[in-house]
């Protein structure tokens, strides 16, 4: 690998890393907010999380095409991106809002903190999951597949 390209490489993986974390970092303050009944209003945004799932249930299924996945792989793959991007989405965006209308419950004894170690956690263990899937499945990396 070249030096630009590596620092190409290196940088949009630190990138997709940071945003990753600051998702699920903001998941977790998310699943705080469900726990504390701060839900309540959730009803008006929910067309709202669905458009942004479905946009993600294209890029998947095109994603997933473009690389030579057959049929029944590119379906089930997308059936689980888009369940757990629904997931996230929902939570991610109500843990801000959560973190901005209760800052006190939020940044308290460094909550924070362990939200988003654990957020880059999750990071790690999404990107081995993602990068190793196959591992598991039985299934072999084949050259131009995923």
């Amino acid at each position: 690998m070249e030096s630009d390209e590596r620092t190409r490489y290196v940088a949009r993986t630190a990138a997709l890393a940071g945003a990753s974390t600051i998702v699920i970092t903001a998941s977790f303050i998310g699943v705080l907010a469900l726990l504390e009944g701060e839900f309540s209003s959730l009803g008006g945004r929910i067309p709202w999380y669905l458009v942004a799932t479905s946009l993600i249930f294209l890029a998947t299924i095109f994603l997933l095409e473009e690389h030579g996945a057959d049929g029944v792989e590119i379906i089930a793959i997308t059936a689980v991106v888009t369940v757990l991007s629904f997931l996230l989405i929902v939570l991610a965006v109500e843990g801000v809002n959560y973190a901005r209308t209760h800052p006190d419950d939020v940044f308290v004894d460094q909550l924070v903190l362990y939200f988003l170690a654990a957020g880059m956690f999750g990071t790690g263990i999404g990107y081995w999951g993602i990068k190793h899937w196959r591992e598991f499945t039985g299934q072999r990396q084949q050259a131009g597949q995923l």
